[in-house]
Protein backbone atom coordinates (compact mmCIF):
# COMPACT_ATOMS: atom_id res chain seq x y z
CA UNK A 1 0.00 0.00 0.00
CA UNK A 2 1.28 3.14 -1.02
CA UNK A 3 2.08 5.86 1.54
CA UNK A 4 -0.49 7.99 0.18
CA UNK A 5 -3.61 5.59 0.41
CA UNK A 6 -2.15 4.42 3.93
CA UNK A 7 -2.78 7.98 5.05
CA UNK A 8 -6.75 7.79 3.06
CA UNK A 9 -6.97 4.67 5.50
CA UNK A 10 -6.10 6.26 8.39
CA UNK A 11 -7.86 9.38 7.93
CA UNK A 12 -11.14 6.70 7.34
CA UNK A 13 -10.74 4.91 10.37
CA UNK A 14 -10.19 8.45 12.55
CA UNK A 15 -13.33 9.40 11.07
CA UNK A 16 -15.77 6.09 11.27
CA UNK A 17 -14.55 5.43 14.84
CA UNK A 18 -16.88 7.80 16.31
CA UNK A 19 -19.72 6.63 14.24
CA UNK A 20 -19.29 3.55 15.49
CA UNK A 21 -18.89 4.62 19.36
CA UNK A 22 -22.53 7.00 19.01
CA UNK A 23 -24.20 3.59 17.06
CA UNK A 24 -23.26 1.63 19.93
CA UNK A 25 -24.09 3.47 22.48
CA UNK A 26 -27.38 4.56 20.85
CA UNK A 27 -27.92 1.07 20.39
CA UNK A 28 -26.93 0.20 24.09
CA UNK A 29 -29.49 3.04 25.88
CA UNK A 30 -32.49 1.46 23.66
CA UNK A 31 -31.63 -2.07 24.59
CA UNK A 32 -31.53 -1.34 27.87
CA UNK A 33 -28.31 -1.89 29.17
CA UNK A 34 -27.64 1.82 29.79
CA UNK A 35 -30.16 4.21 31.80
CA UNK A 36 -30.75 6.94 29.65
CA UNK A 37 -31.23 9.74 32.88
CA UNK A 38 -27.34 8.75 33.39
CA UNK A 39 -26.03 8.22 29.79
CA UNK A 40 -28.19 10.33 27.50
CA UNK A 41 -28.76 8.21 23.60
CA UNK A 42 -26.57 10.19 21.22
CA UNK A 43 -29.94 10.94 19.13
CA UNK A 44 -31.25 13.07 22.31
CA UNK A 45 -27.86 15.09 22.69
CA UNK A 46 -27.18 16.28 19.13
CA UNK A 47 -31.12 17.14 19.79
CA UNK A 48 -30.24 19.17 22.76
CA UNK A 49 -26.97 20.67 21.63
CA UNK A 50 -28.49 22.06 18.59
CA UNK A 51 -31.50 23.66 20.44
CA UNK A 52 -28.74 24.97 22.73
CA UNK A 53 -26.90 26.14 20.18
CA UNK A 54 -29.83 27.70 18.35
CA UNK A 55 -31.09 29.77 21.48
CA UNK A 56 -27.32 31.53 21.74
CA UNK A 57 -26.92 30.28 25.04
CA UNK A 58 -23.79 28.00 24.41
CA UNK A 59 -22.53 30.17 21.87
CA UNK A 60 -21.81 32.46 24.53
CA UNK A 61 -19.80 30.05 26.79
CA UNK A 62 -17.87 29.07 23.88
CA UNK A 63 -16.94 32.60 22.86
CA UNK A 64 -15.99 33.48 26.92
CA UNK A 65 -14.10 30.51 27.09
CA UNK A 66 -11.81 30.82 23.79
CA UNK A 67 -11.13 34.86 24.80
CA UNK A 68 -9.62 33.38 27.92
CA UNK A 69 -7.44 30.79 26.10
CA UNK A 70 -6.35 33.23 23.79
CA UNK A 71 -5.21 35.20 26.24
CA UNK A 72 -3.74 32.60 28.35
CA UNK A 73 -1.90 30.87 25.32
CA UNK A 74 -0.69 34.35 24.25
CA UNK A 75 0.74 35.19 27.76
CA UNK A 76 2.40 31.80 28.40
CA UNK A 77 3.98 31.50 24.65
CA UNK A 78 5.74 34.14 24.59
CA UNK A 79 8.06 34.59 27.74
CA UNK A 80 7.70 30.41 27.81
CA UNK A 81 9.93 30.02 23.89
CA UNK A 82 12.18 32.93 25.02
CA UNK A 83 13.22 31.47 28.34
CA UNK A 84 13.66 27.92 27.17
CA UNK A 85 15.66 28.82 24.41
CA UNK A 86 17.69 30.74 27.05
CA UNK A 87 18.05 27.56 29.61
CA UNK A 88 18.63 25.50 26.74
CA UNK A 89 21.74 27.51 25.47
CA UNK A 90 23.40 28.70 28.50
CA UNK A 91 24.48 25.69 31.20
CA UNK A 92 24.87 27.54 34.23
CA UNK A 93 21.63 29.44 33.81
CA UNK A 94 19.77 25.48 33.45
CA UNK A 95 21.49 23.98 35.92
CA UNK A 96 20.62 27.51 38.12
CA UNK A 97 16.91 27.17 37.12
CA UNK A 98 16.22 23.41 36.60
CA UNK A 99 15.42 22.55 40.50
CA UNK A 100 12.75 25.29 40.63
CA UNK A 101 11.05 24.47 37.68
CA UNK A 102 10.92 20.93 38.53
CA UNK A 103 9.20 21.90 41.84
CA UNK A 104 7.34 24.13 40.80
CA UNK A 105 5.83 21.70 37.53
CA UNK A 106 4.77 19.42 40.65
CA UNK A 107 2.14 21.91 42.03
CA UNK A 108 -1.39 21.40 41.00
CA UNK A 109 -1.96 24.92 38.85
CA UNK A 110 -5.41 25.15 39.96
CA UNK A 111 -4.38 25.45 43.64
CA UNK A 112 -2.47 27.76 42.51
CA UNK A 113 -5.90 30.22 41.72
CA UNK A 114 -6.36 31.22 45.60
CA UNK A 115 -2.95 33.01 45.76
CA UNK A 116 -3.05 34.48 42.13
CA UNK A 117 -6.26 35.93 43.37
CA UNK A 118 -4.79 37.80 46.15
CA UNK A 119 -1.66 39.11 43.86
CA UNK A 120 -3.70 39.94 41.11
CA UNK A 121 -7.23 40.38 42.85
CA UNK A 122 -10.35 38.76 41.84
CA UNK A 123 -11.48 38.64 38.31
CA UNK A 124 -10.62 38.19 35.24
CA UNK A 125 -7.01 38.56 35.54
CA UNK A 126 -6.16 35.95 37.65
CA UNK A 127 -8.43 33.64 35.64
CA UNK A 128 -6.48 34.16 32.77
CA UNK A 129 -3.10 33.95 34.80
CA UNK A 130 -3.69 30.68 36.63
CA UNK A 131 -5.07 29.11 33.02
CA UNK A 132 -1.46 30.30 31.46
CA UNK A 133 0.77 28.84 34.26
CA UNK A 134 0.58 24.95 33.31
CA UNK A 135 1.17 25.55 29.65
CA UNK A 136 3.78 27.89 30.25
CA UNK A 137 5.86 25.70 32.17
CA UNK A 138 5.18 22.92 29.35
CA UNK A 139 6.56 25.40 26.76
CA UNK A 140 9.46 26.08 28.32
CA UNK A 141 10.78 22.20 29.09
CA UNK A 142 9.81 21.39 25.54
CA UNK A 143 12.10 24.67 24.11
CA UNK A 144 14.75 23.58 26.29
CA UNK A 145 14.71 20.15 25.23
CA UNK A 146 14.43 21.24 21.37
CA UNK A 147 17.87 22.99 21.70
CA UNK A 148 19.81 20.37 23.80
CA UNK A 149 18.19 17.85 21.42
CA UNK A 150 20.13 19.87 17.79
CA UNK A 151 23.17 17.81 17.04
CA UNK A 152 26.36 19.19 17.62
CA UNK A 153 27.43 18.12 14.09
CA UNK A 154 24.68 20.15 12.83
CA UNK A 155 25.89 23.29 14.40
CA UNK A 156 29.60 22.49 13.41
CA UNK A 157 28.20 22.08 9.67
CA UNK A 158 26.28 25.79 10.47
CA UNK A 159 30.19 27.02 11.72
CA UNK A 160 31.75 25.48 8.78
CA UNK A 161 29.59 27.80 6.62
CA UNK A 162 30.60 30.65 8.54
CA UNK A 163 27.56 30.96 11.08
CA UNK A 164 28.17 32.46 14.15
CA UNK A 165 26.84 34.47 16.96
CA UNK A 166 23.24 35.39 15.66
CA UNK A 167 23.39 33.97 12.25
CA UNK A 168 23.95 30.74 14.06
CA UNK A 169 21.07 31.03 16.01
CA UNK A 170 18.80 32.21 13.41
CA UNK A 171 19.53 29.68 10.55
CA UNK A 172 20.89 26.64 12.52
CA UNK A 173 19.85 26.25 16.26
CA UNK A 174 16.10 27.82 16.13
CA UNK A 175 15.00 26.39 12.89
CA UNK A 176 16.79 22.70 14.16
CA UNK A 177 14.47 23.11 17.98
CA UNK A 178 11.01 25.06 15.88
CA UNK A 179 10.12 21.09 15.91
CA UNK A 180 10.21 20.78 19.71
CA UNK A 181 8.82 24.21 20.52
CA UNK A 182 5.65 22.95 18.40
CA UNK A 183 5.14 20.05 19.95
CA UNK A 184 5.53 21.52 23.27
CA UNK A 185 2.97 24.42 22.04
CA UNK A 186 0.68 22.23 21.12
CA UNK A 187 0.88 20.08 24.43
CA UNK A 188 0.75 23.64 26.43
CA UNK A 189 -2.56 24.42 24.12
CA UNK A 190 -4.48 21.26 25.19
CA UNK A 191 -3.30 21.96 28.84
CA UNK A 192 -4.06 25.62 28.86
CA UNK A 193 -7.87 24.59 27.92
CA UNK A 194 -7.97 21.74 30.49
CA UNK A 195 -6.67 25.09 33.19
CA UNK A 196 -9.44 27.59 31.49
CA UNK A 197 -12.42 24.91 32.22
CA UNK A 198 -10.69 24.29 35.68
CA UNK A 199 -11.17 28.02 36.71
CA UNK A 200 -13.87 28.49 34.82
CA UNK A 201 -15.29 25.48 37.23
CA UNK A 202 -14.31 27.00 40.19
CA UNK A 203 -14.69 30.75 40.28
CA UNK A 204 -16.40 31.88 36.58
CA UNK A 205 -19.87 32.69 36.12
CA UNK A 206 -19.54 32.75 32.19
CA UNK A 207 -17.67 30.20 30.26
CA UNK A 208 -17.89 26.23 29.33
CA UNK A 209 -16.53 25.43 32.34
CA UNK A 210 -19.10 27.66 34.02
CA UNK A 211 -21.82 26.27 31.81
CA UNK A 212 -20.44 22.93 33.10
CA UNK A 213 -20.97 23.69 36.73
CA UNK A 214 -24.49 25.27 36.55
CA UNK A 215 -25.44 22.05 34.85
CA UNK A 216 -24.23 19.52 37.17
CA UNK A 217 -25.80 21.57 40.27
CA UNK A 218 -29.13 21.69 38.19
CA UNK A 219 -28.64 17.91 37.38
CA UNK A 220 -29.59 18.48 33.76
CA UNK A 221 -27.07 15.65 32.47
CA UNK A 222 -28.13 16.34 28.66
CA UNK A 223 -26.40 19.77 29.26
CA UNK A 224 -23.49 17.94 30.87
CA UNK A 225 -22.40 15.90 27.97
CA UNK A 226 -23.42 18.55 25.62
CA UNK A 227 -20.78 20.77 27.51
CA UNK A 228 -18.26 17.82 27.28
CA UNK A 229 -18.78 17.31 22.94
CA UNK A 230 -18.21 21.15 22.55
CA UNK A 231 -15.14 20.86 25.11
CA UNK A 232 -13.59 17.84 22.71
CA UNK A 233 -14.60 19.34 19.76
CA UNK A 234 -12.60 22.40 20.65
CA UNK A 235 -10.07 21.10 21.32
CA UNK A 236 -9.49 18.47 18.65
CA UNK A 237 -10.04 21.92 16.36
CA UNK A 238 -7.23 23.89 17.99
CA UNK A 239 -4.52 21.02 18.12
CA UNK A 240 -5.37 20.08 14.12
CA UNK A 241 -5.19 23.86 13.74
CA UNK A 242 -2.02 24.30 15.32
CA UNK A 243 -0.44 21.09 13.60
CA UNK A 244 -1.50 22.28 10.03
CA UNK A 245 0.34 25.62 11.23
CA UNK A 246 3.71 23.85 12.01
CA UNK A 247 3.33 21.92 8.94
CA UNK A 248 3.05 25.23 6.76
CA UNK A 249 5.89 26.94 8.94
CA UNK A 250 8.41 23.99 8.90
CA UNK A 251 8.28 22.30 5.55
CA UNK A 252 11.24 19.88 6.32
CA UNK A 253 9.88 18.17 9.10
CA UNK A 254 7.22 15.18 8.58
CA UNK A 255 4.08 16.26 8.65
CA UNK A 256 2.33 15.68 12.33
CA UNK A 257 -1.12 14.45 11.25
CA UNK A 258 0.68 12.26 8.66
CA UNK A 259 2.51 10.40 10.75
CA UNK A 260 -0.28 10.27 12.94
CA UNK A 261 -2.74 8.48 10.50
CA UNK A 262 -0.38 6.75 8.22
Amino acid sequence: MSKVQGRGSGWWRAAASPVVVAVVWELAVGAGLVRPSYLPPPSRLVARLTALMAGGDLWGHLLVTLGRLGASFVLAVVPAVAIGLALGMWRGVRLATEPILTAFYAIPKIALLPLVMLILGVGERSLVATAAITGFLQMIVSTMGGVLAVERTVLEAGQNYGATGWRLFRYVLFPSALPEIFTGMRIGLSLTLVLVIAVELTAAQEGLGAFLWNAGQTLAVDNLFCGFAVIGALGLVLTHGLDALGNLLMPWRERTSAALFA
